[in-house]
């Protein structure tokens, strides 16, 4: 089980930087008003899918919501991020884009090591992996 959270923590991970329309994420982010996008990403050789969601504020906390398939697994993270966590998130996928305006790389999903070096995913899965903010359901096929 352990082995599937952390890959399926990497996916969504992968899915949020390949996927989101950069500006109009942040800023419905930034905002936490209502968004919503799904699209298909590859990562070593898996094909996942995802449908993330900003579903607006819950008192005073921003409610993200991501859906990831992959393999015949499917996860489902809700976040519940502070005003503050929203601010740093914002900050590193602001200065992230900027950095990838001017690079003539493009991001670099082909394995999970290149993915977790990304600014982004490392900003994004300090939250992903703290209990008091994200929340990840998972159903995974039964061997």
């Amino acid at each position: 089980m352990k082995k599937y959270f952390v890959f399926g923590i990497t996916l969504v991970l992968t899915t949020l930087i390949v996927l989101a329309d950069d500006a109009k994420f942040t800023n419905a982010l930034k905002n936490c008003s209502s968004y919503s996008e799904s699209g298909t990403v590859n990562t070593e050789g898996v094909n996942v899918t995802s449908s993330k969601k900003i579903l607006g504020w819950e008192g005073d906390k921003c409610v993200y919501q991501e859906k990831v398939q992959f393999s015949g697994i499917d996860s489902c993270i809700t976040c519940k991020l502070t005003r503050s966590q929203i601010n740093e998130l914002v900050s590193v996928m602001q200065a992230y884009a900027l950095v990838q305006q001017y690079s003539n790389d493009d991001v670099d999903t082909s394995s999970i090591s290149a993915v977790q070096n990304n600014p982004v995913v490392k900003a994004w899965n300090k939250y992903l992996q703290d209990s008091s903010v994200c929340s990840v359901t998972t159903n995974q096929p039964v061997k």
